[in-house]
C-alpha cells in the first residue's frame, strides 16, 4: 500500500465498539424506563395531566436533540476550519478507525468547506428544534 495512507488505530477501533455497545444498552434501558413511565402515567385519572406530562417529555427530548445538533454543528465547523488551515485530511495528529488515504491541497479544502456547510445545516436544524421545543412548552 502507499505511504500516503493513515493506518487504522486498533485501540481506537476497540474503544469505539465498546462505547457504541454501552450506548445501545443505555438506549434500551431508556426505552424500557420510558415505557414503564408511560404505563404508570396512563393509569392516572383524567387525560389533561397525561397530555401536559407527555408534552413536557417530548419537549425535553426535542431540546436534547437540539443541543446535540448544536454541538455537532460547532464541532463540524471547527474541524472544517482546521482542515482548510492545514490543507490536509485527516488532520495532523488524528487517529482513525480504518485505513484512510490522505487528501491534501484542494481536495482537503473542499472537504473542509463541505464540513462547514454541513455545520450551517446542523445549526439551522438545532434552531428549528429549539423553536419547536419552545412552542410546545409555551402551549402548556
Amino acid at each position: 500500500m502507499s505511504e500516503d495512507i493513515l493506518r487504522a488505530d486498533k485501540r481506537l477501533r476497540t474503544l469505539t465498539l465498546i462505547v457504541l455497545a454501552i450506548a445501545v444498552v443505555l438506549a434500551l434501558l431508556g426505552m424500557a424506563w420510558f415505557r414503564h413511565w408511560l404505563q404508570d402515567i396512563g393509569n392516572l385519572p383524567g387525560t389533561d395531566l397525561l397530555i401536559v406530562r407527555l408534552r413536557h417529555m417530548i419537549a425535553l427530548a426535542v431540546t436534547g436533540s437540539g443541543v446535540c445538533l448544536a454541538l455537532l454543528a460547532w464541532y463540524s465547523a471547527r474541524v472544517g476550519s482546521r482542515a482548510i488551515r492545514a490543507q490536509q485530511w485527516p488532520l495532523p495528529g488524528a487517529r482513525v478507525i480504518r485505513d484512510t488515504p490522505y487528501r491534501r491541497g484542494p481536495a482537503a479544502i473542499r472537504l473542509g468547506r463541505q464540513l462547514q456547510a454541513g455545520s450551517i445545516v446542523l445549526l439551522v436544524l438545532a434552531l428549528a428544534t429549539a423553536a419547536i421545543s419552545w412552542r410546545m412548552l409555551a402551549q402548556t
